[in-house]
């Protein structure tokens, strides 16, 4: 049996476990329940959907006030399954942590040692090839954010797949045409293709510096509020 067949018949049992398809639907209307909640209450608007692959793999990534939020939005970008990298903390939480991975959600790293988290992104982006959504949190200096990045554009390189920037903005606007409240914009970026000259320790400088740009283009994505844009002309 050639290693190409044995491969489809390891998805195609996957697909049909019990367990797999239980996952799967617990997601799906996590999913569904939250974008109605955003839609309704939000006034949930995404911009460019294109940018999201219809197949194959792709890292997702924004700098993140509120990591459980942003993930419930970012999995509206598109219909297909979002698998994230939380805190470990939070993935260890004993209510939060089951459920998060029954959602399909991976734990960051603890430690240089801790390389399970690492097999498990590689898993998602080579062997099934899926979405990953990893987010710097913006509770953390400008430094470690670009350090974030810089790890983040490490895993695109060995994993081969594009980084794709999404911003989310809030702002004031009307609610079932009924109230002012908080509205959500969602705009996603074009992917990038990461050179893999950069992941050798001697492009250090150079990967730090695309992380920046990256966060750079995350910042540039931000719709800014009406009396900003009125002050700047």
């Amino acid at each position: 049996m050639s290693e190409s067949t044995s491969t489809e018949i390891k998805d195609e049992g996957d697909k049909l476990n019990p367990k797999v398809i239980a996952f799967d639907m617990l997601y799906g209307a996590v999913k569904g329940l939250s974008g109605l909640f955003f839609k309704a209450f939000m006034d949930l608007k995404i911009e460019g959907k294109e940018n999201i692959p219809f197949r194959g793999k792709a890292i997702l990534t924004t700098i993140t006030p509120n990591v459980i939020r942003d993930m419930l939005i970012i999995a509206q970008v598109s219909g297909r399954k979002i698998h994230f990298m939380l805190d470990p903390k939070l993935m260890k939480h004993q209510i939060a942590g089951p459920v998060l991975k029954s959602l399909g959600m991976i734990r960051g790293t603890e430690n240089k040692e801790d390389t399970e988290p690492i097999e498990k992104v590689f898993e998602i982006l080579n062997e099934k090839g899926d979405l990953v959504g990893m987010t710097p949190e913006a509770r953390h200096d400008r430094e470690v954010q670009i350090k974030s990045m810089a790890a983040i554009i490490k895993f695109a390189i060995a994993g081969d797949a594009p980084i794709i920037p999404i911003a989310i903005t809030t702002q004031k606007t009307k609610i079932l045409n009924m109230f002012t409240g908080d509205g959500l914009k969602v705009k996603i970026g074009s992917p990038l293709r990461v050179e893999k000259r950069l992941n050798r320790e001697k492009h250090r400088a150079e990967r730090y510096e695309l992380a920046e740009d990256i966060i750079n283009i995350i910042e540039s994505l931000k719709e800014k509020p009406e009396s900003e844009e009125k002050n700047n002309k």
